[in-house]
């Protein structure tokens, strides 16, 4: 029988303490069901719902839907599943209200509590999806850790109910997905300098263990290849002093978890002690090296890299930008994320967020020579137009005047924002605290002849 370990030994790179390194008691915290989804720090497991059973589910109590719905959460680390499974206890179509989750991993659902739907108050059932949340789901009792117990929640969410009277030819077919996210996390006060801050860990990927780096996932679509960090856990940092870990579409208090965290514009070591009871944390004493970022570095906001490891194993940092600067160790880079802020008052800002999904070239970044990387502005907007399975780039005045005397002739026009390093921008926020959308952008076709034949908006994201 396999059960779930936590492991919270220290980071390879962190692991030797200096002589100034310290040691912060954690404490264990817990989540109300009302504020789990929205906690900073990813969307935590995701699995799909099928009515094909798991091959890892041997046994299972009897159901009462026609229907139930099974499904796993997978530990990319370790290859390790979490079983689940949806029934009705009600009846066939009565609506899905008891979830099972084989939190001891031994394949045997039978071992596991039955977990009830969390009706939050004044939660509205939305008609499609349906969008369900179970929880608290406990950890097994020995899988204590800094003192308490860890719990989970599952949003559900059912896209295709329709296919579930298709009997055997739906066994494959995507029904919804679960989405399992922990409902805990530690945190301590770290006072370094004079200066307390409130820092926390959060099992991010929700698989019973502290201490995962995010990994990269390379794929390939056509001729061209792109590449993502899988969920990993994060480090919290209370950057604005309002005593509680707060989430926003930018992650600016989600740390990807890793040796080196930026605290008040300074490079520490970081790293977990064995027990998981405290957060160890030194001065950063390896070697720095400041690199400028181009060509508007003081419009940089957040900023996330790829390091590339001495095996050759990318992970993500999250460095200070100060004054369009930052200090990094000396190593290869890729850009990974950005985020920018325009000017002007706090009702007038805006705040762009992007990725860079295709891996670069990475970029050679030395101690004691003049570095620099190209992220964010100057935006380049780059239109795409497909008309009738035909791909042109830019609006042809040709393809106007043909769509214009052709009534079932459909024109497709897609636009990317693209930063200076080649990250597409997708997240768009202004106004005070970032918490509205700007207008939408407008287009126009016009025709060689200057007459304007159609005129649109484009949607963010």
């Amino acid at each position: 029988m396999i059960r779930p370990t936590f492991v919270c030994g220290l980071i390879a790179v962190a692991a030797v303490a200096t002589a100034s390194a310290e040691d912060f008691p954690l404490t264990f915290r817990t989540i109300p069901a009302k504020d789990v989804m929205s906690f900073p720090g990813g969307s935590g497991n995701i699995g799909s719902l099928q009515t094909a059973k798991p091959t890892k589910l041997k046994n299972e109590p009897k159901t009462t839907s026609r229907h139930p719905l099974y499904g796993e959460c997978r530990d990319m680390a370790t290859g390790a599943a979490l079983v689940y499974r949806l029934d009705e206890s009600k009846g066939d179509g009565k609506g899905y209200d008891r979830l099972i989750v084989d939190m001891n991993q031994n394949g045997d659902l039978t071992d596991d509590p039955v977990i009830q739907r969390a009706v939050l108050p004044g939660e509205r059932q939305t008609v499609s999806p349906e969008q369900l949340l179970f929880g608290p789901i406990q950890a097994p009792a020995d899988k204590a850790v800094a003192g308490g117990r860890p719990i989970y929640f599952a949003r559900v969410y059912i896209y295709n109910r329709q296919l579930l009277g298709m009997g055997q030819e739906a066994q494959n077919m995507f029904i919804g997905q679960l989405m399992l996210k922990a409902g805990w996390y530690l945190d301590t006060t770290v006072e370094l300098n004079g200066r307390k801050t409130k820092v926390g860990v959060f099992d991010g990927d929700s698989n019973l263990r502290l201490g995962d780096v995010s990994q990269p996932q390379t794929y390939t679509s056509g001729a061209e290849k792109s590449w993502y960090f899988r969920p990993g856990d994060f480090l919290l940092v209370d950057a604005d002093g309002s005593g509680k870990f707060e989430n926003d579409l930018f992650q600016s208090e989600a740390y990807p978890f890793g040796p080196i965290l930026y605290l008040g514009g300074m490079a520490y070591k970081v790293a977990l002690t064995p027990d998981c009871k405290s957060l160890r944390v030194a001065p950063w004493t390896g070697l720095l090296a400041e690199v400028a970022l181009q060509p508007h570095g003081d419009q940089v906001k957040y900023l996330t890299l790829a390091w590339e490891g001495t095996s050759g194993n990318w992970q993500l940092i999250r460095p200070a930008v100060t004054n369009g600067k930052i200090m990094v160790p000396p190593g290869n880079y890729r850009l990974y994320a950005c985020s920018l802020v325009g000017s002007g008052g706090s009702r007038d800002q805006v705040m762009v967020s992007g990725m860079q999904r295709i891996p670069q070239t990475p970029v050679s970044i030395a101690a004691g020579k003049a570095n620099t990387l190209d992220c964010g502005g100057p935006l380049q907007i780059q239109v795409t137009a497909t008309k009738a399975g035909a791909e042109t780039r830019g609006l042809l005045a040709e393809d106007s005047s043909r769509a214009s005397g052709n009534a079932e002739t459909t024109l497709s026009i897609n636009a990317n924002f693209a930063g200076s390093g080649g990250e597409i921008y997708s997240t768009f926020l202004k106004g005070d605290r970032f918490q509205s959308n700007p207008p939408k952008p407008t287009f126009s076709i016009v025709q060689a002849g200057g007459k304007t034949v159609a005129t649109g908006n484009l949607e963010f994201g």
